[in-house]
């Protein structure tokens, strides 16, 4: 039998701790078009980071579920990953990624007010910033930094945190609005969307890049390299499980050591030096299957690209004054142009035709219209450039 909306609380919050409130928060929320989200976390606390709370708003209610009642809500991961319904977030990168990390969920249909501001050219991008400025409504973040793992939360804690989702569809009504009639929507959709898949690239590539940083000064030969990365991704996927650092569990030295004299058994693994310092959360057994399996596997050594090549250092340094002059033309923040780790994308490949550009998919069919001349132009000077100092 159907619930009525009356069940829940008009204008006020809602929590929503057993499976039975869940199912019934999920008849009002899964037939809304638009759905307001913002998530608590304690990654001030705790490595790295634990969803605690999650906000969602429609019109007239606001639901606080929480995460930590021990029942499943596999639902919410649908209706994210839903085209039909809109998702309005504030700032949403740090919860894409959380939400990525900790449910393997990806969004689609975002809107961010924060990037729609962006694009609007606002100065203070705050979410209390923009409410006051567009709704003219008083927010505040007193307990933004309060520790939402503790049980039970505060009215004063519930309060705020309703808040935070509950004005979300109205503001993005008045941002879309206002770049509706500067022509600006079909940019801002590219960038919503480009912004919310690029999270889960950027996710997955993440720990490579960190494996990169760490240990690139290390001359070790491939297979010993191979050994040490995925020693380096085993460690950091347990630390996360534990929500302990992962240099606490096993130091980056031991590591190094593991990697280079290659342990095949246990009283092997027993005389490097340094592994009678690991915590006891490491079950050396598990560290063993880990080195042998990368011994007996043929899948290639990860490198993330490094612009270290001078041609790639010089695109890469005319993209940045050239977006830089875009921001300052169009008096809009530069990372509305275009993200950095697009124009480093750019850099790298360096396309000298429209179709070589197109092909990469680094730009939509909105930006390609209106920078790839640009960039095409910009690429061809910086290489005619290198061309003259290598002669």
């Amino acid at each position: 039998m159907h619930k009525k909306k009356s069940d829940f609380a008009i204008n006020d919050y809602n929590l929503i701790q057993t499976r039975k409130d869940w199912e019934k928060t999920l008849k009002i929320i899964s037939i809304e078009p638009k759905i307001a989200i913002d998530l608590e976390a304690n990654s001030l606390y705790e490595y790295p980071g634990e969803i605690c709370l999650i906000q969602i708003s429609v019109r007239g209610f606001d639901f606080l579920l929480d995460p930590l009642a021990h029942f499943s809500f596999p639902e919410l991961g649908e209706l994210l990953s839903n085209k039909n319904i809109l998702k309005i977030f504030h700032a949403s990168e740090y919860d894409l990624r959380l939400l990525w990390k900790q449910y393997k969920w990806q969004i689609t249909n975002l809107f961010d007010t924060m990037l729609a501001g962006k694009l609007l050219g606002c100065k203070q991008l705050g979410l209390v910033s923009l409410l006051k400025t567009f709704l003219n409504v008083q927010h505040d973040k007193k307990f933004q930094k309060s520790n939402w793992k503790h049980r039970p939360l505060s009215n004063q804690q519930l309060s705020y945190a309703y808040r935070d989702s509950h004005y979300l569809i109205p503001l993005a009504e008045v941002l879309q609005k206002q770049l509706e009639e500067k022509g600006l929507w079909d940019e801002a959709q590219e960038i919503f969307n480009d912004f919310s898949k690029g999270i889960i690239i950027e996710e997955e590539e993440q720990k490579s890049i960190q494996f990169y940083k760490t240990f690139r000064s290390k001359n070790l030969p491939e297979k010993n390299l191979k050994i040490l990365q995925k020693l380096f991704f085993f460690r950091e996927e347990l630390g996360q499980s534990l929500h302990i650092l992962p240099n606490k569990l096993i130091s980056n030295k031991c590591l190094l050591n593991i990697s280079k004299k290659i342990p095949e058994t246990l009283d092997e693994l027993n005389l490097i030096t340094g592994i009678h310092s690991i915590s006891n959360k490491i079950k050396k057994q598990e560290l063993l299957e880990v080195i042998l399996k990368t011994v007996n596997s043929e899948e290639p050594l990860y490198t993330p690209p490094v612009n270290n090549n001078p041609q790639i250092k010089n695109r890469t340094s005319l993209l940045l004054q050239w977006r830089k002059q875009k921001s300052i033309m169009r008096d809009i923040d530069s990372d509305a142009i275009l993200p950095k780790n697009k124009l480093f994308l750019l850099a790298l490949y360096g396309p000298k035709t429209i179709s070589e550009l197109e092909q990469l998919e680094i730009l939509g069919p909105v930006r390609l219209k209106m920078y790839g001349e640009e960039i095409i132009n910009i690429f061809k000077k910086a290489d005619e450039f290198s061309e003259q100092q290598q002669s």
